[in-house]
């Protein structure tokens, strides 16, 4: 599991595990377990399902969907690693 979202985490990329844009973090608080993310790019319907994103409101990314925290760029996890 990656590190809680910090306020320095807002405007770095959100890409999946293929390198693909899934978008921009909004808001994040200081040592916070999730952080709002602003949709861009193309999301597919398993990693939609992975964050827990049911409709085109939701858009809180949870600390435990990310695999690693790299410059200025948030790497999620592939959905078959939802949880782990």
């Amino acid at each position: 599991m990656s590190r809680n979202f910090r306020g320095e985490d807002e405007g770095k990329r959100v890409v999946d595990h293929e390198g693909n844009e899934v978008g921009t973090i909004e808001l994040a608080g200081d040592n916070a377990e999730y952080a709002d993310v602003e949709r861009g790019g193309s999301i597919t319907e398993g990693l939609m399902e992975m964050l827990g994103w049911e409709s085109d409101d939701d858009s809180r990314l949870h600390r435990e969907h990310v695999k690693e925290m790299k410059g200025d760029e948030v790497h999620l996890k592939e959905p078959q690693e939802r949880h782990g």
